[in-house]
């Protein structure tokens, strides 16, 4: 095979993995923003939070989630408990456990789940800005 033929099939190659790959989903949120990387059995998603908001007080009655922090800052409350997360940390959420992430710098949390349905989403209290010197927890 002619090293002309050889790139034209190694291009095209590229060009049928690239057609077969589907697009990722962006959804733009109050606090900032997923990134979903896979959506089936299991879930993949990137969670940009920016500094000074949160995501809702919320639980699911199906899926069950873990938590990794790559970036930045964030408070975790999780039932009646709040912690500090940062770097390289990392939790599981169990189904109907209520939980809540606010960013105390501009974050990045990898989400590691099972199937996201919207239906299993159930909030307490909605999304939005929070004043980081008014927030109560132990640093």
């Amino acid at each position: 095979m002619s090293l002309a033929r050889g790139m034209l099939l190694l291009i095209l190659m590229r060009l049928w993995n690239y057609l077969k790959m589907k697009p990722i989903k962006i959804v733009e949120k109050e606090w900032g923003k997923e990134i979903w990387i896979v959506n089936r059995d299991y879930c993949g998603k990137i969670l940009v939070l920016n500094k000074g908001f949160r995501g809702s007080i919320h639980h699911h009655k199906i899926k069950d989630e873990t938590f990794y922090i790559n970036k930045g800052k964030v408070l975790l409350e999780l039932g009646s408990k709040k912690m500090v997360m940062t770097l390289g940390n990392s939790i599981i959420i169990e189904p109907n456990q209520k939980h809540r992430f606010t960013g105390l710098e501009d974050s990045e949390i990898i989400e590691f789940s099972s199937h996201h349905e919207d239906g299993d989403t159930y909030r307490d209290e909605l999304s939005g800005p929070i004043n980081l010197e008014e927030l109560d927890y132990d640093a």
